[in-house]
């Protein structure tokens, strides 16, 4: 097989599990308010795929994702999000941890 075959056969994998995790993630935030385990699995899912297929969880998704328990971070539920000098601090409130995302401020 010609590596030009493998390189898009190594693409067209990579694009199925950015489009799986983003279907992942969508599904997370339907079943969040009925059942907050199932939206914790899909998030384990999303991360299963990324480790397995070697490739970054998009931006979008993985601020929305607790870095210390993993849990899906629902703003208002279980999700503390507060400015503080140029950073989002956003609070776990499942397990207490703080993870900051720098913002620019408009002058």
């Amino acid at each position: 097989m010609p590596k030009v075959a493998r390189k898009k056969q190594k693409n067209l994998i990579q694009n199925i599990a950015v489009q799986r995790m983003w279907r992942l993630f969508e599904l997370a935030k339907v079943e969040f308010p009925e059942n907050p385990e199932h939206s914790r699995r899909y998030v384990q899912l999303i991360r299963n795929l990324s480790m397995r297929n070697r490739i970054s969880i998009p931006r979008e998704i993985k601020n929305r994702i607790c870095k210390h328990c993993y849990a899906f971070l629902m703003p208002g539920h279980n999700a503390r999000y507060r400015l503080k000098g140029g950073f989002i601090v956003v609070s776990c409130e499942h397990c207490g941890k703080e993870t900051r995302h720098p913002y620019k401020r408009l002058k």
